[in-house]
């Protein structure tokens, strides 16, 4: 009874900020165990994959777009649960105005509409999309990789780009510029 009441004295986004935390370092561990060195040959077509590609795998290529020159790369977004052709929220379309990011005329899609077989690298956001993925596609296991694993040291060591989706602009600026970190360093990896 005691702990029922002081559970209940807890905000909600604290609570909401520890399980996250917890639930990062338990995934984080997790992949960096079972993780393989990655064969970066040629890369020619980079997927980029989040829950509802309205936000995150938006933003990572419509900016990694503006830093690839044009026809260098394929780049695509999608997502795992999508409704097929929603808007970015508006909060995501504002907040990535400041990172030079158009996302107003984005439409959601789903993997289902991206060339998975022919990508020569998948980047989910989160690591149970990455074994969701690689469940999907066993395949295609190789190309599988969480895009954290571009971001600096010692960024990459927490795998997970949560999803900022309803949680204010704040939660959209911070998961932006970790996205920009990442693809920064994405973009110098592509470029070796």
């Amino acid at each position: 009874m005691i702990l029922s009441r002081l559970k209940n004295m807890v905000p909600h986004p604290l609570k909401r900020a520890t399980r996250q935390v917890l639930q990062n370092v338990w995934e984080s561990t997790r992949y960096l165990l079972s993780v393989k060195n990655f064969d970066d040959g040629r890369i020619s077509h980079v997927i980029f994959v989040c829950k509802g590609n309205i936000c995150r795998s938006a933003f990572a290529e419509y900016y990694l777009r503006r830093q690839i020159p044009e026809g260098a790369l394929k780049i695509e977004s999608c997502g795992l649960d999508v409704d097929q052709g929603i808007f970015s929220p508006a909060e995501a379309v504002c907040i990535a105005r400041e990172f030079n990011v158009d996302l107003k005329l984005h439409r959601s899609k789903s993997f289902a509409c991206c060339d998975v077989n022919n990508a020569d690298l998948i980047l989910p956001m989160e690591y149970r999309q990455y074994l969701r993925l690689r469940a999907i596609f066993p395949g295609e296991k190789g190309k599988i990789r969480l895009l954290r694993d571009f971001a600096p040291w010692p960024e990459r060591l927490c795998c997970n780009i949560n999803d900022p989706f309803g949680s204010g602009e704040n939660e959209f600026r911070r998961c932006f510029r970790r996205l920009q970190r990442a693809l920064d360093g994405l973009k110098s990896h592509l470029a070796t």
